[in-house]
């Protein structure tokens, strides 16, 4: 990462977020072994940015408050639902209908987290955080994520 660019952790949550959403819908409406690879790449993707998020965003919550903590708490156990559902697709053959069935529950879960950051943890952190912390924060956020996308 060039460390002389400044982001902002919202923009670069919002622009992963949008990412993310198309990689959803690439592996949704792929089939056989393509949504394979597909899902392979996008698993990854979710893998550093939820890394990322639990080591950047959601403690920088915490500091906010009682109210912060809370938001984060229920972001993370929304987490920690859709990561059981991605190790169950893992284990599947991306090819089958089963596959396809419990794909779309994940993505719905998925897009309805995403939905919920973009309405309560990202307005929090922009009405809380300095530009300057923001700025330190999205640093942050993108160099967890470097470390987490190669082990995915």
């Amino acid at each position: 990462m060039d460390s002389t660019k400044n982001v902002d952790v919202v923009d670069v949550v919002l622009e992963q977020h949008v990412a993310a959403k198309k990689g959803l819908t690439e592996v949704s409406n792929a089939s056989g072994a393509q949504r394979g690879t597909l899902f392979a790449r996008l698993a990854g993707v979710l893998a550093a940015h939820e890394a990322a998020e639990e080591a950047v965003i959601y403690p920088a919550l915490r500091k906010l408050g009682a109210e912060g903590g809370k938001v984060a708490d229920a972001r993370i156990d929304e987490e920690q639902a859709a990561e059981q559902t991605l190790t169950k697709l893992k284990g599947m053959d991306a090819a089958s209908a089963e596959f396809g069935t419990t794909f779309e529950g994940f993505m719905a879960d998925v897009l309805a987290h995403a939905t919920k950051e973009e309405a309560e943890v990202l307005p929090m952190l922009k009405s809380s955080c300095s530009g300057d912390e923001r700025r330190t924060l999205g640093e942050a956020f993108l160099a967890t994520q470097e470390p987490a996308a190669s082990k995915a």
